[in-house]
């Protein structure tokens, strides 16, 4: 006890209280670029992010200062929740750490042995308090309840007294005398010097887990401190941390959500939040609207559920009528039923026993057709065979035939294309030649003449050559591929005779 009292008077002594600085921020408002009619057109045209701030960013630097703000808070809780496990593997990180904050680690790793040896001789007190409080209290109530026994018992001498002064009526009630107040038990606890010692005791133990308590304060707000300062240590240790406590991790998320909430407060402006709250009764009105509506038609729609049960029980009525007959009806077929089942009984054996012969019969005749249809696939898988081979052979003298038909038609085509292109620059120099002497005198202009019907002349000549290439080229190709034609008869022919002599 002494030990931990000397300790917490040098740590007391040591860290020194911190002034508290109370700041107020005012987040000005900048201009809103178009009026509220423009911000309600976005709401309209976009329902589903109405309630999201038209802006992105934050623009003034008041509004910057409040999220660093609180962005620097969260921080120093994520470092908060580290501290127990960087005073776990404190030698791990002594190197990126610094000398300084080593020291402040070690000096918070005391005060918080401190505080929980004194929170632990705190609790063995209370727990002997409440012991103690306890068995003086059950003490007390069972001495008053004697000295009440005691008190209300009556001797048999003063009941005979009572009888004959009262003529053996029965005697006027009296107040019954009240037990002695608690306050004299109270006052003898209080009297008790053990009790007043030990409750100074809870008194000055909890006056040093207090202060350890301040000293735990402070200790922390300094390491929070050389942390922001060193934020490569922050930075080493957060690779390495995973395993955050539950609540750190509760309370994190809650930090997170609030920062969302203040970020939404701070962009969005006094005329978005009357837009947005316009928006929102609009929206309740319209839900108004449809409430009364619902509950009309809901009205409505109780009174043909109405209708309809009263119809229902007419339509059960009859049915119940319907289900009388309806068993009548069955009992009197069940009686048709038994006379026809007999006949019926004869009958099926009758038609048993030719049906049996029947069957037989069939059996040996699906017996003989098995055996034909076996013979017969047999016989035309042979002659498939033979059709495909034929067919492959044929489809392959085809194949060639076409592909020689394609290649003269490209050699004539290329032909073609070649005197198309000479009749091209042929026709690309009478148009430079009659581009050149347009400007030329009068005197030449029958030597122009001349020439022009000597080109006419020649276009006609080329045209008719063209056109006589093209004629030969197509006639080329119906009589080669008449050819072709011919030529397939004739092997379908000679094949035929073939097999025919087969």
């Amino acid at each position: 006890m002494a030990t931990t009292a000397m300790r917490t008077q040098t740590l007391t002594g040591s860290v020194a209280t911190e002034p508290i600085l109370n700041m107020k921020l005012t987040v000005p408002v900048p201009p809103q670029k178009g009026g509220p009619g423009k911000i309600r057109n976005r709401l309209r045209l976009d329902p589903a992010r109405a309630l999201e701030p038209a802006r992105k960013k934050i623009a003034t630097v008041e509004a910057q200062r409040v999220m660093s703000v609180f962005e620097d808070t969260i921080q120093r809780i994520e470092i908060s929740s580290m501290i127990p496990y960087i005073l776990e593997n404190l030698d791990r990180f002594r190197i990126s750490f610094g000398i300084e904050l080593c020291t402040l680690l070690e000096n918070h790793s005391i005060i918080i042995g401190s505080y929980n040896e004194i929170k632990e001789q705190l609790d063995r007190q209370m727990q002997r308090n409440r012991i103690r409080s306890a068995s003086s209290v059950r003490s007390e109530a069972s001495q008053d309840q004697q000295n009440e026994m005691n008190e209300t018992q009556p001797t048999a001498e003063d009941d005979e007294d009572q009888d004959s002064n009262y003529g053996g009526q029965s005697p006027p009630q009296s107040p019954v005398n009240k037990p002695p107040s608690r306050g004299s038990s109270a006052s003898s606890r209080r009297s008790n010097p053990s009790v007043a010692s030990f409750d100074s005791q809870t008194e000055r133990t909890m006056r040093s887990l207090s202060l350890v308590a301040q000293q735990l304060s402070s200790s922390c707000k300094n390491i929070l401190r050389q942390f922001q300062i060193n934020g490569s240590a922050f930075n080493s240790v957060k690779t390495h941390f995973h395993a955050r406590p539950k609540e750190s991790t509760q309370l994190l998320s809650y930090m997170n959500d609030l920062r969302d909430i203040l970020l939404n407060k701070l962009l969005t402006t006094p005329e978005e939040e009357k837009e947005r709250m316009a928006y929102i009764q609009e929206v309740s009105e319209r839900e108004r609207n449809n409430a009364t509506i619902i509950a009309k038609m809901e009205e409505e729609l109780d009174a043909a559920v109405a209708d309809k049960e009263e119809e229902m029980k007419k339509k059960n009525d009859v049915i119940k009528k319907l289900q009388t007959e309806l068993q009548q009806i069955i009992n009197f077929s069940k009686e048709n039923i038994g006379r026809i089942k007999n006949e019926q009984d004869k009958q099926e054996s009758a038609d048993k026993k030719n049906h049996e012969g029947k069957v037989q019969r069939l059996q040996n005749e699906i017996v003989q057709l098995k055996t034909q249809l076996q013979n017969l696939v047999l016989e035309h898988r042979e002659k498939e065979q033979d059709l495909r081979r034929m067919k492959f052979k044929v489809e392959s003298q085809v194949e060639g035939l076409i592909q020689k038909y394609d290649g003269e038609m490209n050699e004539r085509q290329e032909e073609y294309e070649e005197i198309e292109a000479a009749y091209n620059a042929q026709k690309k120099q009478l148009d430079e030649v009659e581009e050149r002497f347009k400007t030329m005198s009068a005197e030449y202009d029958q030597i122009q003449e001349e020439r022009r019907l000597a080109r006419e002349k020649r276009e006609a000549a080329e045209r008719e050559m063209a056109l006589m290439v093209k004629a030969a080229t197509t006639i080329q190709a119906f009589w080669r591929s008449f050819k072709v034609r011919k030529a397939l008869k004739a092997r379908k022919k000679k094949g035929g005779g073939k097999k025919g002599k087969k």
